[in-house]
């Protein structure tokens, strides 16, 4: 499992990176009620499912299969709420749409994946999930 203060440096820039997205959408586009409720749609939407991710990758890997469905479900916890809102927005959020809520939906989510993405690149990874010193796993 990864050091407690890794796992929580990982949400923290995941939300973090959010939070200044959602502000700098809210300072470039037009000063409507409906576009801060599409911003605050899109971010609310994107954090739960980075929150969700986290969860899920913080579970324990100490089995292989544990090593293939911690990652996997960490994936559908990013991705499924992300996904069930863009079907509500094309079916019964025309409001939210016109707003903007679709675009800015896409944006908070790729910019919350590039962290995730970049960290996990970047950092040290974690290390109950290298291959042992005898080629096991």
């Amino acid at each position: 499992m990864a050091t407690p203060a890794s796992s929580w440096t990982g949400l923290g820039l995941s939300v973090g990176v959010l939070g200044v997205a959602a502000m700098i959408c809210r300072g470039i586009g037009p000063d409507e009620p409906q576009r801060t409720a599409a911003i605050a749609f899109a971010a609310a939407v994107c954090l739960a499912g980075t929150v969700g991710a986290w969860l899920a990758a913080s579970r324990p890997t100490d089995t292989a299969i544990a090593r293939t469905v911690v990652p996997l479900s960490a994936m559908a916890m990013r991705l499924v709420p992300a996904l069930a809102a863009l079907a509500w927005l094309q079916t019964a959020g025309a409001a939210m749409r016109a707003a903007g809520g679709g675009r800015l939906l896409v944006i908070f989510y790729l910019a919350t994946l590039a962290v995730d993405v970049i960290r996990t690149i970047i950092g040290r990874g974690n290390p109950d999930r290298r291959p042992r010193g005898d080629g096991g796993v």
